[in-house]
Parts: C-alpha cells; sequence; structure tokens
C-alpha cells in the first residue's frame, strides 16, 4: 500500500514539474502617452508611467497565455496653444491597477502578437481646468479595456514592446458634454499608447 502512495506522489509531482515548467515571470516598465475620447480634446498628450509583474503559460511552441498586474497612468492634457488662440489648460489624471489577459502567438522570428481583455481598478483621479481643480463627473471605479501590441526581443530575456489600449465602456458615471458613442455604451473613453521593456526572471 505504501508503494502505491509513493508511486501517486511520484506522478503529482512529475506532473507538477511539467506543468511548472511551462510557467514564465518577469517585470515591465515603461511609459505611456494618452488621451480621452470624448473630452473634446485630441492627441495623446498626457504622458504616464507603466509598471508591473507577468506571467506566461506555454500552450506550444507558438502560442501562450499571459497575466499581468500593473499599475498605468492614464487621462487626458491640453495645453494652452497662443498660436490658435486658444488659452485652455485641461488635465486629467487617472491612476489604475490593470489585469490584462492576453493571448500570444510567437512568429518564427521571436516577435510577439497580443491581444486581450484588460480590466482597470481606479486608485486615484484628479482633474484640472485653467489651473483649478474641478470635477466634472463621477468616474466609474472598474473600467474594461481591449489591448493589443506586438513585442520584440532583444536579448534572450529582455524584450521591447508597443500597446494600444482602449476602454469599451465610459470612465466616467455620468454623462458629460463632448460625450461620444462607442460599441454600446455613450461616454468618455480612455486611448493609450504604450511603450515598455519587459525582463524575464
Amino acid at each position: 500500500m505504501k508503494q502505491i502512495y509513493i508511486v501517486v506522489v511520484f506522478l503529482f509531482l512529475s506532473a507538477f514539474a511539467s506543468v511548472a515548467q511551462k510557467f514564465q515571470g518577469g517585470v515591465a516598465a515603461g511609459l505611456v502617452g494618452s488621451q480621452v475620447a470624448g473630452d473634446t480634446y485630441s492627441g495623446y498628450s498626457k504622458p504616464g508611467a507603466y509598471a508591473g509583474i507577468w506571467v506566461r503559460l506555454a500552450l506550444n511552441e507558438r502560442a501562450s497565455i499571459q497575466t499581468e498586474l500593473s499599475y498605468f497612468q492614464k487621462g487626458s492634457r491640453h495645453n494652452p496653444d497662443d498660436k490658435r488662440q486658444n488659452y485652455t489648460f485641461y488635465l486629467m489624471r487617472l491612476g489604475y491597477i490593470e489585469m490584462p489577459f492576453l493571448y500570444q502567438y510567437h512568429l518564427k522570428n521571436k516577435i510577439t502578437l497580443e491581444v486581450g481583455p484588460s480590466f482597470s481598478f481606479l486608485l486615484h483621479s484628479y482633474e484640472e481646468m485653467d489651473y483649478q481643480q474641478i470635477t466634472y463627473g463621477e468616474f466609474s471605479l472598474f473600467n474594461p479595456s481591449l489591448m493589443a501590441g506586438i513585442g520584440f526581443p532583444i536579448t534572450e530575456k529582455l524584450s521591447a514592446h508597443f500597446r494600444m489600449n482602449s476602454s469599451l465602456l465610459s470612465i466616467r458615471k455620468d454623462e458629460v458634454g463632448g460625450s461620444v458613442y462607442r460599441f454600446f455604451d455613450h461616454g468618455q473613453y480612455n486611448d493609450c499608447i504604450l511603450f515598455f521593456v519587459s525582463y524575464k526572471l
């Protein structure tokens, strides 16, 4: 009987070790350029920071799934433009905890294509108009988005990435002036361009 238990434990540990070998993990950090569709301004003028950790599970030689936990700064910014006689200053700062779930396809040249849903949880918000703090409408604590990108290997452990991140639902609970339609919702939406480097531990 003891031999049976030993065999079962051995098989369990072997299976666990086999699965564990398929997992990879690492850290990532980079810069964000963001705008808000529906705020009457345009351009990825709001700089931000991105930093997080990731875990990847290989499905086969070409495919994998990856989840992440990151801090992601989003928002909008409009600076006065003397040439156009537009003297409005506007700033929206949004800080999120972001959790994407990405399907990745690895090409033969080791370039990675990735796409999937992402879920944002609001940590803090700040809004300013002409250097005075304002509140146009309450921000939603939860905001789903769609993420797509491409990764390029630099070394065996280091890679560079470019991603797009766009909200699927409005970032506010209330409608405000300038709101636009997107899919089945009406409001304001985060649109972000993300450049970052990733290091495999």
